[in-house]
């Protein structure tokens, strides 16, 4: 079932089992079916972290509130697709640092009173 495209968590509840790990001991995931979603998450990576809206005015931003917030947007977006090259080390974890702080930039940003 999960070969033909049922979720985990829909093959979980048509079994009848409360846990994932039950599940887990019914499941044989075969070496092809871990390339295949290997291949998969590195040909649509952009599904997994999907890419900030555009600012409408690119060539000329202007100095507001909703520019800022889609730069940001835009800034963490890349780093997130460039810290998913990394092995997992020190610097994957330091961008991993990064990339929280500017979710926490983000939404302090959104809290301005800029009327």
């Amino acid at each position: 079932m999960l070969r033909a495209g049922v979720s985990f968590p829909a093959v979980m509840k048509l079994l009848g089992h409360k846990t994932p790990q039950m599940t887990l001991r019914y499941l044989e995931i075969t070496q092809l079916d871990l390339q295949h979603e290997y291949h998969q998450a590195r040909s649509h990576p952009r599904y997994l972290a999907p890419p900030p809206r555009v600012p409408a005015a690119l060539s000329s931003p202007r100095p507001d509130l909703t520019n800022l917030l889609d730069s940001f947007r835009a800034a963490q977006h890349v780093l997130e697709m460039f810290r998913r090259t990394l092995p997992a080390s020190v610097d994957r974890r330091l961008l991993e640092r990064l990339a929280n702080r500017l979710t926490k930039i983000i939404a302090e940003a959104r809290k301005l009173n800029t009327g």
